[in-house]
């Protein structure tokens, strides 16, 4: 058995929009300054310790097959070793199976956890209060070096942590014609890239049916490259928490009123809707965070911000960000979430 461990790093950003400051400076009572969480996460990344957040679960994850198969093609004297061992025939390889878990480097330092735990639960509110959105927290703290345990709650737990990854175990099996087969077995971890992160599932059963599940936690990374980027990950959450209901509304009804057979082509309704939850959560923080963190973070350099923007319009999955900007600038961040909630496919329609 041949074991590799690799190690990749992506990062995903953000955008920023600018809008006019009117509508906004009433959030809130008062204004705090969180310059020193600037200078804190300027502070060179500290190695530490993975602490495992979950279980290792079996399925399918495409980054992590997408870094496996790159690891092979990256290694051809590995890849000739193997088809030597196969007797010089020509090879095909398969996926056997492949388990992954979370796993994350706590914030050991107390200053900064405890001033980002408050910017955390500041901005928020501010956000709450000019959208009108119910609070979905139950708790935003930061997770030490212990597993949590499980939520049996109604509300979710925002877990702050220093570093994210996946790890995982990947079995791979090289053949011949001659069924002579090789096991190749890959592990190690691969840096999430997204500083922030809420799932939910969907879930086929054999009549036809489906049905939806969400995790009762969200996770936010607060080291990145970009230090803009930590910042506004809450209110980005916070959005994609808040509108996931209704982005599911619109996974239903694309499954329930098209010609849809495959597991494939559900993948496919799920990914276009991903964009387009991006969409309109890019357009409200690009609307609403400007001006709310320049608040408590003041003289923001704006390099950073034009850096986000630069750099996330890389992505697929934000396809759709900078229409979605444009259309929240012209409706107004209230109007285009009612929209959401009300009739996500017209929001989608606009979008197209």
């Amino acid at each position: 058995m041949h074991t590799k461990r690799i190690f990749y790093i992506i990062i995903f950003f953000t955008f920023l929009f600018l809008i006019d400051m009117a509508d906004i400076t009433s959030a809130s009572d008062s204004s705090k300054n969180y310059a020193r969480l600037m200078e804190l996460s300027k502070i060179k990344d500290r190695e530490g310790s993975f602490f495992a957040f979950n279980d290792f679960e079996k399925s399918f994850d495409q980054d992590l097959h997408k870094a496996n198969i790159e690891f092979f093609n990256q290694h051809p004297d590995f890849v000739k070793k193997i088809r030597t061992d196969l007797d010089d025939q020509s090879i095909q390889w398969r996926l056997k199976n492949i388990s992954h878990r979370i796993v994350y480097i706590p914030e050991t330092r107390k200053e900064f956890a405890v001033i980002f735990e408050k910017y955390c639960n500041d901005v928020i509110s501010d956000i709450l209060k000019l959208t009108e959105l119910k609070n979905p927290y139950t708790k935003i703290h930061t997770l030490v070096s212990n597993r949590p345990g499980s939520s049996e709650t109604n509300g979710i737990n925002a877990f702050i942590v220093h570093d994210l990854a996946k790890e995982y175990v990947a079995t791979y099996i090289f053949s011949n014609d001659a069924q002579k087969e090789i096991t190749v077995e890959l592990t190690g971890k691969l840096l999430v890239g997204e500083v922030g992160s809420y799932s939910s599932y969907i879930y086929l059963n054999e009549n036809g049916s489906f049905e939806f599940t969400r995790d009762h936690y969200t996770i936010w990374q607060n080291s990145t490259k970009n230090p803009y980027t930590a910042i506004i990950t809450p209110v980005e959450e916070t959005l994609h928490i808040a509108l996931r209901r209704y982005t599911e509304r619109g996974i239903k009804d694309r499954i329930e009123n098209g010609e849809v057979n495959t597991l494939r082509e559900v993948e496919a309704i799920v990914e276009d809707w991903i964009s387009v939850e991006e969409a309109i959560v890019g357009g409200v923080v690009y609307a609403l965070l400007p001006s709310i963190v320049e608040k408590h973070i003041h003289n923001l350099p704006e390099s950073l911000v034009k850096e986000d923007i630069e750099t996330k319009s890389e992505f697929k999955k934000y396809r759709h960000l900078r229409k979605g900007i444009i259309i929240v600038e012209q409706l107004g961040y209230k109007k285009s979430i009612k929209m959401y909630q009300d009739n996500p496919i017209a929001f989608r329609n606009l979008l197209m």
